[in-house]
């Protein structure tokens, strides 16, 4: 009797030292538990959202293909196109060249997704490039769409979801709009602490004043929990500045987003990522070349852009001595359509 008495004591015994032993376990990863590093880790532990997420999604479809296209660090180029943009001998044509003709930038095809706006549009974009996504709308994006119009008001609040889906997913994403000419690798300039990365229309020289006017025609963002709320975010502030432009309300909350939700925004010099609005004059240096602050259609930003194709195919042609001394004061002579413009 005195045996099993010992032993059922024993046996309490090791019961209540164990239960000891969870609830204080139990309370060291309460008192420790980091929201932001455990949301991270339930929601991206292997780069992807959970099902029930991607069920929900409309962009659902597009999951197998960003793992065609990402890179290796899982970031993916990408840029949108309706018929206008695409239509041959168009935007679309002279963006896929310039990668042709850019310093050892081809490379960078494989991982460009183009997003098309209507089915006429998806068509075209098989026929060009491998990798191609149509979202669905009820909207009619086949025709131009000029700056602030209200159809292109839609097709960049379209654009806003499907990147923060992207973004859900675990997949970094550098937006570039179609009416860019690459020259050079954009990447070398693309700031690892930032959240995101931007080019700027007036550039001040302070690439972390938050105040420089961004244009998000050509931007960086990294995958991580504070840019998905940015872009959550973002959305929600259409209700707030409606029917305003996506580029505006973004002015109007960018102040917010750095000072209330902690985001990075860096801004780029323009002498690499240039534009009609405040262009590069050293060609030794320009990444890209955006053909903004061209309020003059779409014909006007095709005959610059041509123009200045030309030029550039004519530049890499020069001896390394006569490239590093030139500069495109022979381009800003040409009959230029994009007007008014500072140059």
């Amino acid at each position: 009797m005195d045996r099993e008495g010992n032993s059922l004591r024993m046996i309490a015994s090791f019961i209540l030292g164990v239960g000891a032993t969870l609830t204080l376990v139990v309370f060291y990863q309460a008192a420790n538990f980091d929201g932001e590093k455990s949301l991270e880790k339930l929601s991206f532990g292997n780069g992807t959202v959970n099902a029930t997420h991607q069920e929900q999604s409309p962009f659902s479809e597009l999951a197998p293909l960003l793992k065609r296209v990402a890179d290796e660090d899982r970031t993916i180029i990408m840029t949108s196109v309706n018929w206008a943009c695409a239509k041959p001998g168009s935007l679309l044509d002279l963006f896929l060249q310039s990668f042709q003709t850019g310093e050892k930038i081809n490379h960078f095809l494989k991982h460009l997704l183009i997003i098309a706006f209507d089915p006429p549009t998806f068509k075209r974009c098989k026929s060009v490039h491998p990798f191609c996504y149509q979202i669905k709308v009820n909207v009619n994006f086949t025709a131009e769409q000029t700056f602030n119009s209200n159809g292109y008001i839609d097709l960049v609040w379209s654009k806003i979801e499907l990147q923060r889906y992207i973004l859900e997913l675990g997949y970094n994403f550098l937006f570039t709009d179609v009416d860019i000419l690459w020259f050079r690798n954009p990447f070398k300039h693309v700031t690892v602490y930032a959240d995101m990365t931007t080019s700027s229309d007036q550039y001040n020289g302070d690439p972390d004043d938050i105040s420089n006017p961004q244009n998000t025609g050509f931007f960086y963002v990294k995958s991580n929990n504070r840019t998905i709320q940015m872009m959550r975010f973002r959305h929600d502030a259409r209700k707030r500045f409606p029917p305003d432009h996506e580029q505006n309300i973004f002015s109007k909350i960018k102040h917010e987003l750095a000072d209330s939700h902690g985001i990075n925004i860096q801004f780029v010099d323009p002498i690499y990522f240039t534009g009609f609005c405040q262009y590069s004059a050293d060609l030794t240096k320009v990444c890209t070349v955006h053909s903004n602050c061209c309020g003059d259609g779409l014909g006007a930003k095709l005959h610059d852009l041509r123009d200045l194709m030309d030029y550039w195919k004519n530049y890499t042609t020069l001896p390394t001595e006569e490239k590093n001394n030139n500069k495109w004061y022979t381009w800003t002579k040409h009959d230029r359509q994009c007007n008014p413009v500072q140059w």
